[in-house]
């Protein structure tokens, strides 16, 4: 009964706010919570990593976030797979072939045509649609394609072709879906990072930037911390609500 009473003849003066604000238990429950918003400010953000590669001057962007997996470069008889990688999140994929000495510079040669299309079918894809884009001011020819497979199922191929000099660069995103796919801002994020290297910029032939896995480990580790402070906060609160019922 005498705590029902104190409370209610409490008023919100200003000595009664500052008494409040400094006393001991919550001056430490507003310190630990002022600590949790850094701690909160300071969980890692969404990062990406930076493929570039100086022998094939051309570089993308990975979101390592979404913990895409890099393959090794495939040697093939007519070129190589120079870049591929998977994301074990959205069950996408994107891939980079590189094909030297075409007989012509000109992608709408037939010959070059034709080692485009027995690129992709040796790669497993029948091609449904093609057409010429221009695409990051370049020309390009965009193939539609679609294959199976043993896992996913059916897969969407969206292959943007262009050339430098007289070397083709194949770039395929695939996934799920249908052949619409190629408008999928979603579908083509990696592919729209796609870009060729100045000479003149500085180049490493690694990704650069933080890799997914100690990103991750990094944040478990903040999570962890944050549980903790959390438990601590918790604790306080119960603690100074126990001894102002019992000094009541």
């Amino acid at each position: 009964m005498t705590a029902v009473l104190m409370r209610l003849r409490w008023r919100p003066t200003l000595a009664n706010g500052a008494a409040l604000w400094f006393a001991p238990a919550d001056l430490k429950m507003r310190l630990l919570c002022t600590l949790l918003l850094f701690l909160a400010a300071a969980l890692p953000c969404a990062t990406a990593d930076e493929w570039i590669s100086e022998q094939y001057r051309c570089a993308l962007t990975i979101p390592t976030q979404e913990s895409w997996t890099q393959a090794l470069r495939q040697p093939l008889p007519a070129g190589e797979v120079i870049f591929h990688a998977t994301s074990m999140v959205s069950s996408q994929g994107i891939m980079i072939t590189f094909l030297p000495d075409m007989p012509s510079s000109d992608i709408r040669n037939p010959a070059v045509v034709k080692r485009i299309t027995e690129l992709l079918e040796a790669q497993g894809w029948k091609i449904e649609t093609s057409s010429q884009i221009v695409w990051k001011k370049r020309p390009f020819v965009q193939f539609i394609s679609q294959r199976r497979d043993v896992v996913a199922g059916k897969l969407t191929g969206i292959s943007r072709v262009t050339p430098r000099g007289r070397d083709l660069y194949v770039i395929t995103a695939y996934g799920k879906g249908e052949a619409d796919r190629a408008e999928d801002a979603e579908f083509m994020r990696v592919m729209e990072t796609f870009r060729f290297i100045d000479q003149t910029m500085v180049i490493v032939d690694h990704p650069t930037g933080p890799p997914a896995k100690f990103y991750r480990l990094a944040m478990f580790g903040t999570g962890g911390a944050l549980a903790v402070l959390l438990a601590a906060f918790a604790a306080i609160l119960f603690r100074s609500r126990q001894g102002t019922e019992d000094r009541a």
